[in-house]
């Protein structure tokens, strides 16, 4: 098992540093389709026009861009084999799957005007200029310019995806039976109104859930196979659809089906991917609890998310509408609810931390559960990223993960007096706001909020408690969106 478990990290930590690169999909942040003639949109360095099926580049006043270095590469491999009259490859990308070879031809024309011609379904990054990078792309027959900043938000914030806990049972055989020649479907797109054709190529037979499945594969025979697939976890645990590499099979067509590497594409993180949806007839009857689920972290036209992780401990929780005003606040909320063998987040996968629970109610988690939460919540404390601890449990664990992380000993403070104490980090409590109903323990560096008795102090009605948590959870989420 530890070699399986090595390997998977392995992978793992190669699938995260691909994404964290300069101008991967992490920088993404707009996607604009070209109209006939000129084109520019605010920060643009000049007028993108378009010719027919040919981008030129014309350069701002003031304004400095070039060749990308994919763009180099295209262009001398180009020149190489005839000039630009010769198509020659593109640099496709990879929320797209590709459709035969993907070509483009590039150059510039006697006044150095770049320009850039796109075959169907080609994609090339372009132009830089600064620290953005311009990625022309064709989709199904539309021209456009896709926008890679490597100083964007997402990507600056990006940790880590969270994952389903590694599991051999979601290792299955599979059988690929190959059609007598790719077969060309009409499929969907993330992106709305967008269609495109895509080569499929056989159908995979496999065993999982204790029921026999069949999907079909696209890809390559050359360098691997590839399956699209919807599930029963999509929309709660995953997004609309994830996609797993299967490699290629063995001459009886025996391939291996990891779900531990089921990946998300790129537009579970943003809205200006154009990644291809599964076939019709791709969706699995079961829940596919294995690899990668729905990234905590996205962007969109409003910027980048900023993801509270809600760590439930229990079942049972005297005050739900807490968490509903807390949805409300403009936070996004990503739920937790321990259970055995229920993998903890990573302590930076969210901006903030909230660890509720009640001692003594029925479903509260176990003993290793609660080690395991008090060992993360010191973690997430160490790195820096704000913990709350609500409820007698979640107070106490996240104090006491407080305490060990300053050495403290003895006996500590008892959380058992208040029917819903609040433990603050001190990045909360030294808020100017809160610092006026926030007691500081200085043997864990925390701050603990009485929210009955402040509530009692004003006025002891629902109103009251009402608007107390409210502002608490405004200052909060305030703190939240400031902080990223």
């Amino acid at each position: 098992m530890e070699q399986f478990t090595s390997e998977w990290q392995a992978w793992h930590d190669d699938r995260l540093a691909a994404l964290a690169t300069p101008f991967g999909f992490l920088s993404i942040t707009g996607l604009h389709w070209l109209q006939q003639g000129e084109n520019t949109w605010e920060g643009a360095p000049g007028s993108f026009d378009l010719d027919g099926d040919t981008i030129r580049f014309r350069i701002g006043t003031g304004r400095s861009a070039g060749p990308t270095r994919a763009a180099l590469e295209a262009e001398g491999a180009q020149d190489a084999v005839g000039g630009p009259d010769t198509v020659a490859p593109a640099r496709g990308d990879a929320d797209s799957h590709a459709n035969g070879a993907l070509r483009t031809t590039l150059g510039t024309d006697r006044s150095g005007t770049p320009w850039i011609r796109l075959a169907k379904d080609a994609a090339l990054s372009w132009l830089v200029a600064d620290h953005t990078a311009y990625e022309a792309i064709n989709r199904d027959g539309r021209i456009g310019v896709r926008v890679r900043d490597s100083k964007s938000a997402l990507l600056s914030n990006f940790v880590d995806i969270p994952a389903f806990p590694l599991k051999r049972s979601a290792v299955v055989p599979g059988v690929f039976v190959p059609y007598s020649e790719p077969r060309s479907r009409r499929i969907a797109t993330a992106l709305p109104g967008l269609e495109m054709d895509q080569q499929t190529l056989g159908t995979l037979t496999f065993e999982f859930g204790g029921a026999t499945h069949t999907l079909t594969a696209t890809g390559s025979l050359q360098t691997g196979l590839t399956v699209d697939f919807q599930d029963r976890t999509n929309g709660d645990t995953t997004p609309m659809w994830r996609t797993l590499s299967v490699g290629l099979p063995d001459p009886d067509g025996v391939v291996t089906l990891d779900f531990n590497r089921t990946v998300v594409y790129p537009f579970a993180f943003m809205p200006w991917a154009t990644c291809p949806a599964p076939v019709r007839e791709n969706i699995l009857s079961v829940a596919v609890r294995a690899g990668e689920q729905s990234p905590t972290r996205t962007i969109s036209e409003d910027g980048v998310s900023h993801p509270v992780g809600l760590i439930a401990m229990s079942d049972g929780f005297p005050l739900p509408e807490v968490l509903d005003w807390l949805e409300d606040s403009g936070t996004e909320l990503f739920r937790h609810r321990l259970r055995r063998s229920t993998t903890v987040p990573g302590p930076m996968a969210a901006s903030a931390f909230i660890v509720f629970g009640m001692k003594d109610i029925d479903g509260h988690a176990d003993d290793a559960s609660v080690a395991a939460v008090r060992e993360f919540a010191g973690d997430a404390l160490a790195v820096g990223t704000p913990v709350i601890g609500i409820g007698t449990s979640g107070a106490e664990i996240v104090f006491d993960a407080a305490r060990e992380q300053m050495g403290s000993t003895g006996q500590h403070t008892s959380f058992d007096t208040s029917p819903m104490p609040v433990v603050v980090s001190a990045d909360v409590a030294e808020d100017r706001m809160l610092r006026g109903c926030v007691t500081m323990c200085p043997e864990a560096d925390m701050g603990i909020i009485d929210i009955e008795a402040l509530a009692a102090e004003i006025g002891d009605d629902t109103d009251t408690r009402r608007r107390v948590w409210t502002d608490l959870i405004d200052r909060f989420t305030r703190l939240v969106i400031t902080r990223g």
